[in-house]
């Protein structure tokens, strides 16, 4: 029902992620749940007017403004960006207008705490991705970069690392850091949580220890 557009790649992470990667997106998020969930989200400039998802599974289907705050709340999503143009948009609203999916008057939530201490990090020069995970699976995730593969190994070598330091009598871990000629990979505890960072291999570590000190002390 909605037009192919152009595909700009995926996100993970809560709806609240694209606004500060892309605030004026246009176009259409092509959502993906791990348990066999789907549906969409269509924006102009940044703002929602259709929605719907989902989920035979769990039995849920859900359009406009229902689907769109089912969406809103959910702590981490994974979809894809299809770039509209102004014709396509118009298409998809028509299709939307037909198919009961419009949204209407739903507030977009501001980021959690957390994602904006992500993005913060994100922002850094060289930084290419960042996430926040538990358990092997990634929890909150900012930038380019497929968490899922490498999150269970990240949090051993981090645990890995915290017994070394233990043994050695070196005091608490801080860090991870691997490098190698094409790039950085730090990893940080943060409480329970961990953090997990992609940067290029210029990018400042010295920034980037920075910013996950300050995420971790503003946390408590």
């Amino acid at each position: 029902m909605l037009p192919d557009g152009i595909s700009l790649g995926r996100l993970q992470g809560p709806l609240s992620t694209l606004a500060s990667v892309s605030p004026h997106f246009t176009g259409a998020l092509r959502i993906t749940e791990k348990g066999g969930g789907t549906g969409f989200v269509l924006l102009e400039d940044g703002k929602p007017y259709g929605a719907a998802f989902e989920d035979t599974g769990g039995g849920i289907l859900l359009s406009g403004d229902g689907a769109y705050r089912y969406l809103l709340e959910r702590p981490s999503l994974v979809y894809e960006l299809i770039a509209y143009t102004a014709e396509e948009t118009r298409v998809a609203r028509e299709a939307s207008i037909e198919r009961g999916c419009i949204v209407t008057g739903v507030e977009t939530a501001p980021p959690s705490p957390e994602m904006a201490a992500l993005q913060q990090i994100a922002r850094q020069p060289g930084v290419v991705a960042v996430s926040l995970f538990h358990d092997g699976f990634a929890i909150q995730s900012v930038g380019s970069a497929d968490f899922e593969k490498v999150a269970a190994v990240a949090e051993d070598l981090l645990r890995a690392g915290s017994h070394i330091t233990a043994d050695m009598e070196m005091g608490g871990l801080s860090q991870v850091i691997l490098e190698t000629p094409r790039g950085k990979f730090i990893i940080a505890p943060y409480n329970d949580l961990y953090i997990c960072i992609l940067a290029e291999p210029d990018a400042s570590l010295g920034l980037i220890r920075l910013s996950i000190s300050g995420m971790v002390e503003n946390r408590g």
